[in-house]
């Protein structure tokens, strides 16, 4: 297990269009390069329970996690099946004035991975993850 951080990034967009973004079919659509699938298995309350795909090391395999939602400011993830089993981290929204403070933070861990390999994969996909949310806010954001 490594504890993981990417603190500081800042988003054009504000905490209502955000949170607007991230409940809309084109944040789901905007990894699927990576990510394939998706199935919600079960909603209780604040907490979603998905199961999908994740392509890793260049495989398709199973995985699932349980995401509780604080809107508009709080997501708490739990990766509960897949090569990140037991990692958990939270993503924080706070405004920054008409802009929107993103930051990142938990425990993560991967299977056959050492903890320096998992720290850079895991903020390799963080990174990946939000140039993909940056072109697809854009055009959301265009669109209302």
């Amino acid at each position: 297990m490594v504890y993981v951080e990417d603190m500081g990034t800042t988003l054009d967009i504000s905490l209502k269009e955000l949170e607007s973004f991230l409940e809309s079919d084109e944040h789901s659509s905007a990894h699927s390069d990576d990510v394939r699938n998706f199935q919600v298995v079960e909603t209780s309350g604040p907490t979603v329970l998905l199961t999908f795909e994740r392509n890793l090391d260049g495989q398709w395999k199973r995985a699932s996690s349980r995401i509780t939602s604080f809107p508009p400011y709080c997501r708490c993830i739990e990766e509960l099946e897949g090569d990140f089993a037991g990692s958990r981290f939270v993503g924080l929204h706070r405004p920054d004035g008409a802009k929107t403070r993103v930051d990142v933070f938990g425990d993560i861990q991967c299977k056959g991975k050492s903890p320096e390999e998992t720290r850079t994969l895991w903020l390799n996909m963080l990174g990946k993850s939000h140039q993909e949310d940056l072109a697809h806010l854009t055009r959301f954001r265009d669109r209302k």
